[in-house]
């Protein structure tokens, strides 16, 4: 059974103008949609994290981190144990980032080291205080880290959405669209139409997209390559290592080296 959560402070009244919070949320959490006026910066220190809006979803492991832009709706689940550390940003802080919507960073050593700290401030400290100093460090790094893309947009066609659902629960399947489709109510073309319609990507692409996103959760938790590969529908490592370096330019060893 799922556990929802629900926040328990209240960051947007904070006086200080960057705030932090260090969460560890139990395997199947969930936080329903929400927003903050504040800006978010979201980093899993253990595990992988799914974050989800109205029109897309990320799973982010130890490496990458997310920016949510204040009045943002959106919702938080951890299918395992994670560790997650929670920065409240007021958007007119010196050096804060203008992105718009939600941005995913790569996470440096320096940055990651960054974050923890600044978890910890006080929440009244003032902005010319060491404490305010080391916030501004925070956010002139970030604003200077590279974005990396991890998110899986969502189809919102009734067919599209049902058979998007089923890749979900049956990651390892790799039963062609020519088979597929009319399970779904559709024919082949009508569903690639959607998918590029409606997500911006082929659907054979949000299919490898999904199954790397889904990927990264495991080997976050430690699995093996070999059994991930298994998991999301490769028929071996070295396969699955070839599509993990297409889609993200490295191996998943290094991926995940912090």
């Amino acid at each position: 059974m799922s556990q929802t959560r629900q926040n328990d402070f209240e960051p947007d009244t904070a006086a200080a103008l960057m705030v932090g919070t260090v969460e560890h949320w139990p395997p199947a959490s969930q936080v329903e949609m929400h927003s903050h006026e504040r800006d978010q910066l979201m980093y899993s220190t253990r595990g992988a994290m799914h974050v989800i809006t109205a029109s897309k979803r990320w799973i982010l492991p130890p490496t990458r981190a997310i920016w949510i832009r204040g009045g943002t709706a959106h919702a938080f689940e951890a299918k395992r144990s994670v560790d997650v550390t929670v920065l409240y940003i007021e958007s007119r802080a010196p050096g804060s980032p203008q992105w718009e919507g939600c941005a995913v960073v790569n996470v440096s050593p320096l940055v990651r080291e960054l974050i923890v700290a600044c978890a910890s401030l006080p929440w009244d400290h003032r902005q010319n205080s060491r404490a305010g100093r080391l916030a501004r460090v925070l956010l002139e790094q970030l604003d200077a880290l590279p974005q990396a893309p991890l998110d899986l947009p969502e189809p919102k066609d009734c067919r599209a959405v049902r058979l998007a659902q089923w890749l979900k629960e049956h990651p390892e399947d790799r039963t062609p669209l020519t088979v597929l489709a009319p399970k779904f109510g559709g024919s082949v073309k009508t569903l690639e139409r959607l998918f590029t319609a409606e997500t911006g990507m082929s659907f054979g692409g949000w299919r490898i997209r999904l199954r790397m996103m889904m990927a990264l959760e495991q080997l976050a938790h430690g699995e093996s390559v070999a059994n991930v590969a298994h998991a999301v529908g490769y028929e071996s490592p070295s396969s699955f290592i070839a599509a993990f370096r297409s889609a993200f330019g490295t191996t998943p060893s290094r991926y995940f080296d912090v």
